[in-house]
C-alpha cells in the first residue's frame, strides 16, 4: 500500500499534466502542501527528462494505475447546489474528479440559445467547488469532441447526471466502439423541491430583469 503522500504526489502529478504536460517540480508543488521532492524520484511512478536545462516529470502508466479518475461533464450555466450535490456524488466515487465544461459554440448548437456566463467564467466557477480537482473545456466539435475528451482525460469512469441521457448513450457507444476500459455511472436524480434546476432557474433571472 502506497503512503498518503506519494497518492497526494500522483494526484497532483495526474492533474497538473492534463492539458499541460511534463511538469516542473514547483507547478505540481502548487497542489501540495507538502514538497514532493522525495516522490518525484520514484522511477516506477514517476519518468523524468530534462528540456532547456530543466526538469520535467510526468506520470507513468504504473502511477496513473494507482488512482481513480472520474469524469463529469455539464453546461454549468447557471450554477446551484443541485450541481454540487452531484459533484460531491461524483467525487465519492474515486481520488479525482475532472469536470469537462462545455464550450460556448457547444452550448448554442445542443440548446439554441447563449450561455448566460462565457465559457471560461463557467469553467473557472465550475473549478472553485470544492469535490473538483481539475475543470476544463470541452472541444467545439460536439461529436468527435466526446472522443477527444475521453482519450485526453482516460477517466476509469465517467459520472453522468439523472438528464444526460442523451450524452450517455453517445459516451457509452463511443466506449463501445474503441473498446475503452471505463465504467458509466448514473448520479442520483436530486430532489426538485430541494435543489432547483438550471433552466428553472435560468427562466426566473430572465423573468426578473423584464
Amino acid at each position: 500500500m502506497q503512503s498518503e503522500e506519494m497518492k497526494d504526489a500522483i494526484k497532483a502529478a495526474y492533474i497538473t499534466q492534463l492539458r499541460h504536460g511534463p511538469f516542473t517540480l514547483e507547478e505540481v508543488g502548487q497542489h501540495l502542501v507538502k514538497d514532493p521532492s522525495d516522490q518525484l524520484q520514484n522511477a516506477e511512478y514517476f519518468q523524468t527528462q530534462t528540456l532547456d536545462r530543466v526538469t520535467r516529470y510526468s506520470l507513468t502508466a504504473a502511477g496513473r494505475r494507482l488512482i481513480k479518475v472520474v469524469l463529469a461533464g455539464g453546461v454549468y450555466d447557471v450554477l446551484h447546489v443541485g450541481h454540487l450535490a452531484a459533484l460531491k456524488e461524483a467525487k465519492e466515487l474515486g481520488d479525482v474528479l475532472v469536470v469537462v465544461v462545455a464550450t460556448d459554440i457547444t452550448v448554442e448548437m445542443l440548446k439554441g440559445r447563449k450561455p448566460i456566463l462565457p465559457e471560461e467564467d463557467r469553467r473557472e466557477l465550475v473549478e472553485g467547488f470544492k469535490p473538483v480537482d481539475k475543470a476544463i473545456l470541452g472541444y467545439e466539435d460536439v461529436g468527435f469532441g466526446f472522443e477527444q475528451v475521453l482519450v485526453e482525460v482516460m477517466p476509469d469512469l465517467v459520472a453522468f447526471g439523472y438528464d444526460q441521457k442523451k450524452l450517455e448513450e453517445a459516451v457509452g457507444e463511443i466506449i463501445q466502439r474503441r473498446n475503452l476500459k471505463i465504467a458509466v455511472v448514473k448520479l442520483s436524480r436530486f430532489d426538485r423541491e430541494k435543489y432547483a434546476s438550471s433552466t428553472s432557474l435560468r427562466q426566473r433571472f430572465v423573468e426578473a430583469s423584464k
